[in-house]
């Protein structure tokens, strides 16, 4: 895993045929599960990226098996630089004391690239059901407080649809 990574959004059409340009690269084409015509594709190399128009984020933290079939949340939240510090010892206390939730098979914790305010909580799960269950665990408590508007909180779900290189 690369301390970078990028993404770019658009048709299945146009993506899968920067993938297929690039297939020498690991580059992961998913679904949105909101949308049946939203796809996201991911540049997991941390080279430079080869999309036009990239969003890019820094790898703060990861854990787990980097296993991206099933569903994978994307939760972003903005947080001022007081919260930042309170932020990162609680995912840092999170990672350490790690008792992975059953289902779950991988997260990290990104920065995106130009905005250091800008965080994004990735974890990839067997399923949604799985999910709804940490949302609600104990585990979960101390990130709850930044699932709110005063934080920017908003959540995207998407499931892989291919990978060349799998």
């Amino acid at each position: 895993m690369s301390g970078k990574i990028s993404a770019t959004f658009g048709t299945r059409k146009i993506l899968t045929m920067i993938q297929q340009q690039n297939a020498d690269r690991d580059l992961l084409l998913m679904q949105a599960n909101a949308t049946e015509d939203r796809y996201m594709l991911l540049d997991l190399t941390g080279e430079e990226t080869v999309f036009s128009s990239p969003v890019t984020y820094d790898v703060l933290l990861s854990k787990g098996t980097a296993d991206w079939h099933g569903m994978t949340s994307f939760i972003f939240i903005d947080l001022p630089v007081e919260e930042q510090k309170v932020f990162n010892s609680k995912f840092s206390s999170f990672r350490h004391d790690y008792n992975k939730p059953d289902g779950l098979k991988h997260f990290w914790i990104l920065r995106k690239s130009k905005n250091d305010a800008a965080f994004v909580i990735v974890t990839n799960w067997h399923s949604d059901s799985e999910y709804a269950v940490w949302l609600q665990s104990e585990s979960f408590k101390p990130f709850a407080k930044y699932m709110n508007s005063d934080y920017g909180y908003h959540e995207s779900r998407y499931s892989f649809v291919r990978s060349l290189k799998s």
